[in-house]
């Protein structure tokens, strides 16, 4: 006697109708910002690559930059014909200007900036050079300055500016001394932009992520650290993704979060939320 196949099965290959309402809604989703321009540093890859492939999802006109030329033509390629790469040194001035007389002379306007481009050096304090501390200032500070100077000065009629800052911005963590004074230094910068924008509909606020699976931990400085026992400090016990940043990043550029403004979001699986003691286990090796 044959054997009858499971009554789930069937039903699982047949698709599901959506109503005109659920259609209308998804398509919505999709467009949701649609005529709406957005630049994204250190868009080729990593948290900033992610962010530019969402705002492309959603039908933004997405401009990209970052000093990795291949990788950003490659990424903006692939996203279609509403998105443009540029190359940009965030902490040259002169290539601020020159991208946004650019931008300016194409007709459109930027109405969303995300300032992801960033990198990090790992080194205890009395090993880190003079040189290495200026360039994360330079980098992750100086060049989140510009990009806030450079874009709220052209922002008509309001407009929302994202800035990368890190869980390592509010927790201080040994061997991230220059990283650390950089980040803690984009939150305060961030706080400052939402209090003098606000009378002109600007709205500023920081993303602090923690432990994400981005190139930055792959880097030589990190080699040494034992990511499986960091995992376990972390309450929800994995690695967060580009991609759940870059979905925080989205909702602060949104009318979802019309009133907010001058905050941290931190997104790291509850690190920053304190500590837990260690239990002991019963488990035999």
């Amino acid at each position: 006697m044959a054997e009858a196949l499971p009554a789930l099965t069937l039903e699982l290959e047949i698709p599901i109708p959506r109503t005109p309402e659920e259609s209308d809604s998804m398509n919505e989703a999709a467009q949701k910002f649609s005529g709406t321009t957005v630049l994204v540093t250190g868009a080729s890859k990593g948290i900033g690559g992610a962010c530019a492939r969402l705002f492309a999802h959603h039908g933004a006109t997405v401009w990209m930059t970052d000093i990795d030329d291949a990788a950003g033509m490659e990424l903006s390629s692939a996203l279609g014909p509403n998105t443009y790469f540029r190359h940009l040194d965030v902490t040259a001035e002169s290539e601020w200007n020159a991208l946004l007389l650019e931008i300016n002379e194409s007709g459109q306007q930027i109405d969303v900036l995300v300032n992801s481009a960033g990198a990090a050096v790992k080194a205890p304090l009395l090993e880190t050079s003079l040189e290495q501390f200026r360039s994360m200032l330079e980098l992750n500070l100086v060049g989140t300055f510009l990009g806030t100077k450079s874009v709220a000065g052209q922002m008509r009629g309001g407009g929302s500016i994202i800035n990368l800052a890190s869980l390592r911005g509010v927790l201080a963590t040994a061997e991230l001394g220059a990283y650390g004074a950089s980040k803690f230094g984009v939150r305060a910068l961030t706080k400052v932009a939402a209090l003098e924008l606000a009378d002109r509909g600007i709205r500023v606020n920081a993303v602090c992520p923690g432990s994400i699976d981005t190139q930055i931990t792959a880097s030589p400085d990190f080699a040494d650290d034992d990511v499986e026992a960091y995992i376990q400090t972390i309450p929800m016990q994995r690695r967060g993704t580009p991609e759940e940043v870059a979905k925080v990043i989205l909702f602060l550029a949104g009318e979802d979060s019309g009133y907010i403004t001058g905050t941290d979001i931190l997104v790291d699986g509850g690190t920053g939320a304190g500590a837990r003691t260690p239990k002991k286990t019963t488990q035999k090796v």
